[in-house]
């Protein structure tokens, strides 16, 4: 006899990633649009710059990774969501941009390094929330991001 429930399943699909991704942007915008007017230094930017944030993100103990036998690793339990092909989503008033984890690599300093690049992030923005995977996003500023190489701790 089968279930009347099929079993979940871990892996989200597509539509949820843009669903969230939506979501997450439409409460950004409905946030910043509360707080005082933009500055007059990001205001007098326009509109259709851009720029790239490049880095890594590090998961920084070893229970919340797993090795392999080729010197990569992905996320477990918490973070099982932290693994090679990840989205990297950063949303503004803006706009949004995203890129994917790539080259997961288990350092000897016990952490677990992915290297991301986002193209395309909206420039002269009060804030910008980033979000990795499916973990809780987190706040950041435009001189925070436009560093040479950014690195985003997951914990």
């Amino acid at each position: 006899m089968q279930p009347l429930h099929p079993e979940p399943t871990s892996r989200r699909p597509v539509w949820t990633w843009a669903g969230a991704a939506a979501g997450l942007a439409l409460a950004l915008t409905m946030f910043l649009n509360t707080r005082a007017p933009n500055t007059p230094s990001a205001a007098s930017r326009p509109a259709t710059e851009t720029f790239v944030v490049s880095g890594a993100v590090v998961l920084g103990d070893g229970t919340s990774f797993t090795r392999d036998d080729r010197g990569g690793c992905a996320g477990t339990g918490a973070h099982a969501d932290v693994v090679d092909g990840a989205v990297v989503l950063i949303t503004t008033t803006g706009g949004f941009a995203g890129g994917t984890l790539t080259d997961p690599q288990a350092l000897a300093d016990g952490t677990c390094r992915f290297s991301f690049s986002a193209p395309r992030v909206p420039a002269g923005q009060d804030a910008y929330l980033v979000m990795v995977a499916d973990q809780d996003p987190r706040q950041y500023t435009e001189q925070e991001l436009t560093g040479p190489s950014v690195s985003l701790r997951v914990d």
